[in-house]
C-alpha cells in the first residue's frame, strides 16, 4: 500500500501534474507519517525534510514557528493506492514513488487536524520535529540548504520580493548572494 496525501478532499482518480521535476508525475510515499509531512502546501523554503536509515521522518524548520505556520488550522485527506505503476529513484529524493499514468483511489481518509496528527506522532517517535535553533550549528545546516533551493530553483533571477519569507527572513542571503553572483569577484 502506498499513500498520496493532499490538501483537496474528495479525489477518486489521482492524475499526473508537472511539479518540481518539470515532468507530470503522480506521487505516493509508502510511509504514512512522511507521507501527511505533504498534506498542506509548502515547499523546501518552509522545511527540510529528511528520512533516518530507520524510516523515520525528520523535519527542519527553516524559520521560527514554520511548523506552526504550516499545519496548524488544516485538515488533510490522505489516499490509499495500490503499488502497481509507481517507480523509486526517478526523483533525487529516494522515498518517493511516482507514476506517469493515472492512477485510482483505494481509499480516502480525511485527517481534520493535522497539526495535532503530527505532533501525536511525534510523542510517538515516528517523527522527529527540529525546531529552529538560533545557534550557530543549525543555522549552517538550515543556510547550505537555503542556498541550494536558491539557486537551484532560480529564485535570484524571479521577483524574490514578493515572497514573505525571501523578502524577510532570507533577505540578507539573497542579498548576499545576488552580491556574490555578479561577477566582480572574479
Amino acid at each position: 500500500m502506498l499513500y498520496h496525501v493532499s490538501h483537496t478532499s474528495g479525489i477518486t482518480v489521482l492524475e499526473p501534474k508537472v511539479s518540481t521535476h518539470k515532468k507530470a508525475y503522480v506521487y505516493a510515499i509508502d510511509n504514512l507519517v512522511t507521507g501527511l509531512l505533504f498534506g498542506v502546501p509548502h515547499d523546501d523554503f518552509d522545511f527540510s525534510i529528511s528520512t533516518e536509515e530507520d524510516g523515520t521522518p525528520h523535519l527542519y524548520e527553516c524559520y521560527p514557528h514554520a511548523f506552526q505556520k504550516v499545519y496548524e488550522g488544516k485538515g488533510c485527506s490522505v489516499y490509499e493506492v495500490g503499488e502497481e505503476g509507481f517507480m523509486r529513484g526517478m526523483t533525487s529524493w529516494s522515498p518517493e514513488l511516482v507514476s506517469e499514468q493515472e492512477v485510482p483511489v483505494l481509499r480516502e481518509t480525511v485527517i481534520p487536524d493535522l497539526y495535532s496528527r503530527l505532533l501525536a506522532e511525534e510523542e510517538k517517535g515516528s517523527l522527529v520535529i527540529h525546531r529552529y535553533e538560533d545557534t550557530p550549528v543549525y543555522k549552517e545546516r538550515i543556510a547550505k540548504h537555503i542556498v541550494d533551493r536558491i539557486i537551484r530553483f532560480g529564485i535570484l533571477d524571479g521577483e524574490w520580493e514578493q515572497d514573505d519569507r525571501f523578502s524577510g527572513f532570507y533577505r540578507s542571503v539573497i542579498e548576499a548572494l545576488s552580491a556574490v553572483m555578479d561577477g566582480h569577484l572574479l
